[in-house]
């Protein structure tokens, strides 16, 4: 009986998210997987390595229409607290240096859309502002639509995207040690996002709220 249940119900859902991912001129509102979703950045030091530090995506959700780009739209904002150098006293280093008081005094660093242009069935470009250590400038990122169908665990209609750009962090004010760290930083932006509740949004809520 479990398992006749459980068929229906992959049934079921497969019908409804063919009619929706298919349907014409339909934008879909999707949630952020804020588990897996993260934005890496990287940045030269002293030309030996590129440093790699990571952000969490807080709760969100944002619209795509697979058919036509130009109906879409994102919002994907970012806790200033989540940045993760990958070292528990770098971490803590950098956040009590005065020099990067100006990054940490804003609880959030975020990105909205203002359009996006289709190059291919996969590729295209995304513009929008991107707002860091209380400054807003126009950026532009190349955008691939990885896949969009069921996820195979949760078994929801999902999209996976992946985006990249750069900055010159000197613009957002962000100057401090430019003799021994790189000007330009390299964002990647990996953003899976399915159609229903996020069930980590309380957790991720929460542990955002006491890093």
């Amino acid at each position: 009986m479990l398992v006749a249940f459980r068929i229906l119900r992959i049934l079921f859902i497969l019908v409804i998210s063919f009619s929706t991912l298919t349907a014409q001129s339909e934008p879909i509102t999707y949630t952020i997987s804020t588990q897996l979703s993260r934005v890496t950045f990287h940045i030269e030091h002293q030309g030996f390595i590129d440093l790699v530090g990571t952000l969490r995506v807080a709760p969100g959700v944002f619209v795509f229409d697979n058919d036509d780009w130009t109906k879409s739209s994102a919002a994907i904002v970012m806790t200033t607290r989540s940045i993760d150098l990958g070292d528990a006293f770098w971490n803590s280093a950098v956040r009590k240096d005065e020099s990067w008081a100006n990054l940490f005094k804003y609880p959030a660093i975020s990105f909205k859309s203002t359009g996006l242009m289709k190059s291919d069935a996969t590729h295209g470009k995304m513009f929008g502002e991107l707002t860091l250590a209380g400054v807003t400038k126009s950026i532009e990122l190349d955008l691939k639509v990885n896949k969009i169908g069921i996820n195979q665990v949760s078994e929801f209609p999902s999209v996976g995207f992946s985006a990249s750009t750069s900055v010159k962090r000197s613009e957002f004010g962000l100057d401090a040690y430019e003799d021994l760290v790189g000007d330009t930083m390299g964002i990647q932006i990996e953003v899976e996002a399915f159609v229903g509740k996020d069930p980590g949004a309380d957790h991720d809520q929460a542990a955002s709220g006491s890093m």
